[in-house]
């Protein structure tokens, strides 16, 4: 019986030490059109907990989109992002979002790391 339990009790603690996978959505961001504003949303879920500004980073390759804590949300952490902006050339434009999330109870803290590529037309 004392088996069965230790057994049980050991199961449970590495469950719950393992992480859920992070989901980021969508898969793809819409393209873009040049000289009208751009506006999508991210969502970061799963993982260990919330996304913090401090282990939060975003790069863009354009200095006309960038990506912001969603202000639309009453949550104050990083899980909801909005990449918005107005694109002035057909250059592509690459988007890596990265970091790391708080760990909550048992769970140790998940990293995460996506790129976008959204592709900019001269016209619709």
């Amino acid at each position: 019986m004392f088996i069965r339990i230790s057994v049980f009790v050991l199961y449970f603690l590495l469950i719950g030490c393992t992480p859920s996978k992070v989901i980021i959505t969508p898969d793809t961001l819409p393209e873009a059109i040049v000289g009208k504003p751009y506006y999508a949303e991210i969502e970061i879920n799963g993982g260990s907990g919330p996304v913090t500004a401090s282990g939060f980073k975003s790069t863009s390759t354009s200095n006309r989109l960038w990506v912001e804590r969603n202000p639309n949300k009453e949550s104050g952490f990083y899980n909801s992002l909005i990449v918005h902006g107005k694109p002035l050339t057909t250059e592509t434009v690459t988007i890596k979002i990265r970091g790391g999330m708080i760990p909550t109870g048992w769970r140790a803290p998940s990293d995460f790391e996506k790129t976008y590529v959204i592709k900019v037309k001269e016209k619709e």
